[in-house]
């Protein structure tokens, strides 16, 4: 607490000193062509203030553009001979920091009597233009404006129309009604492993982002039916851009705030154009505690993370980067320190955990123009992640209850405290991206590459057996004992066709191999090395536009899609067995159908319908007749043990989705987003029943009103309301649950009830934001719940009768944090 003090002390002063008025703000654009990445001049820059004159900027040098504007929000447009006209809303600029953009413009065919006719791109078209259908660009500004949206990308991306989160406490997503474990994360074109602090194996999510959001570009968000150049997920993807520094000038932008302390810096490495951005976080939630704010635990989770981007311009407008990045967090969830009965969201009720995670990536990129039409990539990176855990069962005795804020407490006395697991999962690899994008023709541009990736895996894990029913009582139980490998393989193409100004198709293909080999880690009695592969030769890709008039835009996209398992699965051993039994797990197809329309129906705003059908098979299910299918897995914090499983499982997801929206400008916006649908599978029994993360509907509201304060400052005020059906839940198997001393379901009834309430949340943030000589202060707070209303999580086993209680998912969470930026 004396540092974080420290630390107001010094903001407290900076604010003070800093209160001038200052009255302008660079502006710095860079423009390319998107198929050959070659700087485009001649072009007209038009910056639109919502409250002043509009400003226009031409032609300077290599496609480099810069505005020196008063302070606020602009609208701005980039026109070019031959090329799209680009628009971009609600672009701050502020005193303390200069805003850099990188524009790639796509060429306008378009053309009556050889005259062009300049057609717009609208600001929420993805960056990747091979996307034509469920896919969405957002911004930096987005994942800071949405209130609950607490600064991570997974959580902003909640907001969207088909996707859901799985839990208050994690950022793990559902879209479509898929298990989140079918999510792909890419940065700057490489796929990387779970960026997530606390990330339990087998999710893509967890309890805090490690990305900054304050190093990202433009990025987008894919849904369903995505372009061939994505492999290996089936339900979404985030393909994130990472932002270069200011290459004019040093800026430092700082954050202090109840979830902990962030630096961003960034400049100039010389006067060629190379630039630097580094960020560092450090968070500790004492905070909580010192203000007996409850976050689910009487824990204290800690993390850290640092990201870097360092750009180098070359001769011929090539350019190197330098990317990565990563984290570490850790959380020491205790009872046998405890007198009393308390309430841990994040741990059992009868041992001690102390977790552990880390991640990072390190990446290189290089781009070369070949010529006027055709430009090669290649990403090289190295991942890695690394999760550990001990748990020691704390024996102790209820000597007394009594009753506190209207519910009963035990208060105990420790018997005995037994260690009972220890694991730790280390998953690294390295990979490859290559490709050339290429413009065959002013319709037809095709882009062609392949990404392999090979990896490295050391799973260990033992287990005290407590569970009577099972041989080897009261030993220790080996249940991961491998040092494996594997590798992934995607070759891919895909050609983009604009037959006329109306008539836009993306078709694509691809292939996927996954191959995985098992050595043991421990000479045990049986146990040999042991290989599997399984390749997916064609899966297609499909999507079209269709332009009816300026307005109104039908989609239609389909594509196969496929994907591994998460691979501590492939690992497993059952107890007593020399060999895991699930090696052989194949890939996960999925096929998704999507028909869709938009509806522009006054400058920006929109209408968006899309309607869709998603078919999965080969999912991963038990050999023995049960419910169990890997359709169910993906989100918390729990692994999970499976018996010997096969690929003949089946899913099928379907709904319609509408997406009503403003996007910002003169000081306002608003979304509003519905999603209707069915989330379905069927286990080893034949029989179909409701998946965990079928909720039946899901709706979002939000909205935010800027309002300009002595001509200067702002203050931005926002909402959101979000609503889901009820959670489904299985009744409890009592005798099998007390036995393994956790929840367990009974299987012939999975997913037959439901709680009984909905799910109902409302945020509200308000931030405000003063514009001082070479620097601007914000102050802002983001109440999550703040109704505290009780959404109900899951049930958890209790070691006495009924053996289970209501868990519940966060309650009211006050945040707020102190920002400022600066020029040195």
């Amino acid at each position: 607490m004396t540092r974080i003090i420290q630390l107001i002390v010094f903001y407290s002063i900076l604010l003070t000193v800093n209160l001038l008025s200052a009255q302008k703000q660079f502006i710095r654009i860079e423009i390319i062509d998107k198929e050959s990445q070659m700087p485009i001049t001649g072009s007209e820059v038009i910056l639109k203030n919502n409250f002043g004159p509009i400003l226009k900027q031409n032609k300077i040098d290599k496609g480099q553009y810069s505005i020196e504007a008063p302070l606020g929000r602009y609208n701005l447009s980039i026109i070019s001979e031959g090329y799209q006209t680009i628009q971009q809303n609600g672009i701050l600029i502020n005193s303390g920091k200069e805003v850099i953009l990188r524009i790639e413009m796509e060429q306008d065919i378009t053309k009556i009597n050889q005259i062009t006719i300049h057609s717009n791109s609208s600001s929420d078209n993805p960056n990747n233009d091979g996307a034509l259908v469920s896919a969405r660009l957002f911004t930096v500004d987005e994942t800071d404006r949405f209130a609950g949206s607490r600064g991570d990308p997974a959580r902003m991306a909640s907001n969207f129309a088909g996707v859901q989160g799985a839990d208050d406490s994690r950022n793990d997503i559902v879209v479509r009604g898929n298990s989140p474990a079918g999510i792909l994360w890419r940065i700057e074109g490489i796929d990387i492993p779970n960026p997530n602090h606390f990330a339990i194996p087998g999710t893509t999510g967890g309890s805090v982002s490690i990305i900054n959001n304050k190093i990202l570009a433009n990025s987008d968000f894919f849904t369903g039916a995505f372009p061939a150049e994505y492999g290996n997920g089936i339900a979404g993807a985030f393909d994130l851009k990472l932002r270069k520094g200011n290459s004019n000038k040093n800026e430092v932008s700082s954050q202090l705030g109840i979830l902990g302390w962030d630096i961003l810096t960034e400049g100039p490495l010389n006067k060629n154009g190379a630039s630097y951005l580094l960020t560092y976080r450090y968070s500790t939630l004492s905070m909580f505690n010192a203000l007996n704010i409850p976050i689910g635990t009487d824990a204290i989770p800690q993390y850290q993370d640092a990201s870097f981007n360092l750009n180098f311009p070359l001769k011929k407008n090539a350019q190197l980067k330098f990317f990565g990045l990563g984290g570490k967090s850790n959380i020491d969830i205790m009872i046998s320190d405890k007198t009393e009965s308390t309430r841990n969201l994040y741990g059992d009720n009868d041992r001690d955990q102390f977790f552990g995670s880390k991640m990072y990536v390190w990446g290189c990129s290089y781009t070369k123009p070949i010529n006027k039409n055709s430009y090669i990539k290649g990403i090289v990176s190295f991942n890695s992640q690394e999760v550990q855990a001990d748990h020691q069962l704390v024996h102790r005795k209820v000597i007394d209850t009594f009753e506190k804020d209207g519910e009963i407490y035990n208060r105990f006395e420790i018997d005995s405290i037994i260690p009972n697991l220890h694991y730790r999962f280390l998953n690294q690899s390295i990979g490859v991206h290559l490709f050339i994008n290429t413009r065959l023709s002013p319709v037809n541009t095709l882009k062609y590459g392949l990404q392999y990736r090979h990896y490295f895996y050391n799973f260990f894990d033992s287990n005290l057996n407590i569970n009577p029913t099972l041989p080897n009582l009261g030993g220790w139980d080996i249940r991961w004992n491998a040092i494996g490998s594997g590798d992934m393989i995607i070759p891919y193409a895909q050609l983009k066709t604009r037959w006329n100004k109306r008539l836009t198709t993306v078709t694509g293909v691809q292939s996927q191999y996954f191959g995985i080999k098992y050595n043991p880690q421990l000479q045990l009695s049986g146990t040999q090395t042991e290989s599997h592969s399984d390749i997916v030769w064609f899966l297609p890709r499909f999507s079209a536009e269709y332009r009816l008039d300026t307005k109104n835009t039908l989609n239609f996209g389909m594509g196969l899609h496929a994907q591994n398992q998460s691979e501590y699965i492939y690992f497993y051993n059952i107890p007593g067995q020399p060999q895991p039994h699930n090696l052989g797990m194949g890939l996960t197809r999925s096929a998704h159908y999507i028909l869709g329309w938009n509806y522009n129906f006054m400058p920006g705003s929109r209408i968006k319908m899309e309607t869709y059908y998603q078919n999965l098979w080969n999912i991963p299910i038990e050999v023995q007749s049960s419910s169990f299918s890997l359709a169910n897995t993906g989100s918390g914090f729990s692994r999970f043990f499976p018996n010997k499983l096969i690929n003949n499982g089946i899913g099928r997801n379907y709904g319609l989705e509408l997406t009503l929206e403003r996007f910002f400008s003169k000081g306002f916006y608003y979304l509003f987003s519905g999603s209707l649908f069915k989330a379905e599978y069927q286990g080893s029994d034949g029989i179909w029943r409701n998946s965990d993360f079928n909720t039946d509907y899901a709706v979002n509201a939000l909205f935010a009103k800027e309002f300009k304060i002595r001509s200067k400052n702002v203050l931005n005020i926002g909402g959101k309301a979000t609503f889901a059906g009820a959670r489904r839940f299985s009744p409890i198997d009592s005798v099998k649950s007390v036995n393994a001393r956790e929840y367990i379901e009974l299987d012939a009834a999975k997913n037959t009830e439901r709680f009984d309430q909905p799910y109902m949340r409302f945020d509200i943030r308000i931030a405000y934001r003063i514009n001082a000589k070479k620097s601007s202060h914000e102050i802002a707070f983001d109440l999550v719940n703040f109704t505290n209303n009780k959404n109900i999580l899951n049930y958890t086993f209790i070691n006495e009768p009924p053996y289970k209680r209501i868990a519940y998912q966060l309650g009211f969470l006050p945040l707020f944090y102190y920002r400022i930026d600066f020029s040195l």
